[in-house]
């Protein structure tokens, strides 16, 4: 048991490092743009680039990690983040952002699909669902840490060093995973191609409602995030250092995921995902009355609570669905919610508040009816 803590404390350690970097560009675009001479808009291209590669990098591992092995690709993917991080950090001029970004990004992918799905493999039924929920609050607690450090160690050193410091890192976690992972046999029923798993997927309706679930959630959390960003600046002139106090009120709402492995057992994983479903619905709802900054950041810690329920209740149906295909169905569902949420700050800015609160309760609410209607 004490191996097991160790090897949770590793991936959850690990996801967190992961997840940081999706946001270490985010308060550090303007330095960048200095020190390569760039101007700040390419600087968030890079950004973009990213987000790309690493949704293409979790499509990518995770059906090979059926085929050669969970740990082998866990220890790879941290072998060339520690690569590609530190390039990044030698980055001369825009097209060498650019590549080094990409091949960071890519290298990244193959962590969260194949750390899920090796969870499924190495834990017991009892203990999964509760290192799920932690993995995913520390994904949610990385949106504020990547920022943190990266503005921090920019502001003392440069920005260079914040991919120093990441590239170390991830060599570290590389070291620590060939002593603490344990290994797992390769699933012999793992020959058949990605494409001939994705069609057996699409044909399961209960996977494709999983599927439509998840495209809605980092969705919607971007979204809000930036609606509020962007509300709160126009209506109240609120500064940047104002707006990251508030978004860190809410995730208080990310320590009650620790409670969701005890739901899942006393409810069942599909009655818990309506509960974080009907959660996230009921907690923008508020914001059609009342819309004060106490009023959103107090509303955005049910909200964040909700969807720390939402994350390891869907991986739990999508990993007991996929069966023999699970590294597959994982990869398939970090792909969407990473397509999902790239399409997040578009819809934040292209509508007015109010009407975004709006749309985001009637994707909950066909969300509720989709769930009612799974089989498990």
């Amino acid at each position: 048991m004490k191996r097991l803590n160790l090897v949770a404390f590793l991936l959850i350690i690990t996801g967190v490092f992961v997840a940081s970097n999706i946001y270490t560009f985010i308060p550090i675009y303007q330095s960048i743009s200095d020190s390569i001479q760039i101007s700040v808009e390419q600087a968030v291209v890079g950004g973009s680039i990213f987000s790309f590669s690493y949704a293409c990098g979790l499509l990518f591992f995770g059906p090979l990690s059926e085929k050669i092995g969970r740990k082998k690709i866990i220890l790879l993917g941290l072998i060339l983040s520690f690569l590609a991080t530190g390039l990044v950090g030698f980055s001369y001029n825009e097209k060498s952002l650019y590549v080094f970004r990409c091949l960071q990004g890519f290298a990244l992918g193959s962590f969260p699909p194949v750390a899920f799905a090796y969870i499924f493999d190495v834990f017991p039924l009892r203990h999964r669902t509760f290192v799920l929920a932690l993995i995913n609050c520390g994904f949610l607690f990385a949106g504020i840490l990547g920022q943190l450090i990266s503005s921090s160690l920019t502001y003392f050193y440069g920005w260079q060093y914040v991919f120093y410091c990441f590239a170390i890192i991830y060599l570290f976690l590389f070291i620590s995973g060939l002593f603490i992972l344990p290994s797992v046999p390769v699933a012999k029923q793992a020959r058949a191609s990605f494409f001939h798993e994705f069609c057996i997927m699409i044909k399961n309706p209960s996977l494709v409602i999983c599927y439509i679930i998840t495209f809605s959630i980092l969705l919607t959390f971007i979204s809000f995030y930036d609606g509020i960003g962007q509300y709160l600046h126009d209506e109240y002139s609120i500064d940047q250092q104002a707006l990251f106090k508030i978004r860190a009120i809410g995730l208080i709402g990310a320590s009650f995921s620790i409670l969701t492995g005890k739901l899942v057992r006393r409810f069942g994983d599909r009655r818990t995902l309506l509960l974080g479903l009907c959660l996230v619905a009921i907690s923008l709802s508020f914001l059609l009355f009342i819309r004060t900054p106490v009023m959103i950041a107090v509303m955005s810690i049910p909200f964040i609570a909700a969807l720390s329920l939402l994350y390891p209740s869907l991986i739990s149906i999508i990993g007991k669905l996929g069966k023999h295909a699970r590294g597959s169905a994982i990869s398939l569902y970090s792909f969407t919610l990473m397509t999902g949420g790239s399409l997040g700050a578009l819809l934040a800015s292209g509508l007015p508040f109010s009407l975004l609160v709006v749309s985001l309760i009637g994707i909950f609410i066909i969300n509720i009816a989709l769930s009612v209607k799974l089989k498990i």
